[in-house]
């Protein structure tokens, strides 16, 4: 009876054995890739207070350092340039430009408030930095009673990118 007994708990025990090592090689799964992101937010405005028409310009480099990123601007313009009688409306005219200086979206108006939003690129592909530019001519003439010409630009640049 002994032997019964020890000969069933050595087969159970001989069962079970591999029950207790299938899992030795676990699935490995890829992580996901962490995403980070950067905000940055710029102004730029002008009032004229000259009588004669005259020019404004301002160039700021938005630096990311970063590839692979996914990025949209958006761009908030208001202004009023009133129509002087001796020469023309002035107008306020901003460029979002890439590293190498090429355009990737213009816009130019004289009067009102706009809002616009370039997305520059959404699939992670890319490389480099923006360049936001503002170019304005205007004038104020004190006897007219109307206000100075004036513009007031706001950008918001956000990135995305995966770290690896």
């Amino acid at each position: 009876m002994k032997n019964a007994i020890m000969m069933s708990l050595l087969f159970l025990m001989a069962g079970m054995s591999g029950c207790l090592g299938d899992n030795d090689n676990p699935i490995q799964t890829d992580p996901e890739p962490a995403i980070e992101s950067m905000w940055h937010n710029y102004s730029d405005s002008y009032q004229f207070n000259n009588y004669a028409p005259m020019g404004m310009g301002n160039s700021t480099q938005v630096t990311m350092n970063q590839t692979n990123m996914s990025v949209i601007v958006e761009v908030n313009m208001s202004g009023i340039f009133h129509e002087p009688l001796l020469w023309n409306q002035g107008s306020v005219n901003v460029s979002i430009l890439d590293d190498n200086e090429t355009v990737l979206w213009t816009n130019q108006t004289s009067d009102g408030q706009s809002n616009y939003t370039l997305v520059v690129s959404d699939n992670y592909s890319y490389n480099g930095n923006i360049t936001l530019r503002v170019q304005s001519d205007g004038s104020d003439n004190a006897t007219d009673g109307q206000v100075a010409d004036w513009y007031v630009v706001r950008y918001d640049v956000w990135c995305e990118w995966r770290l690896v």
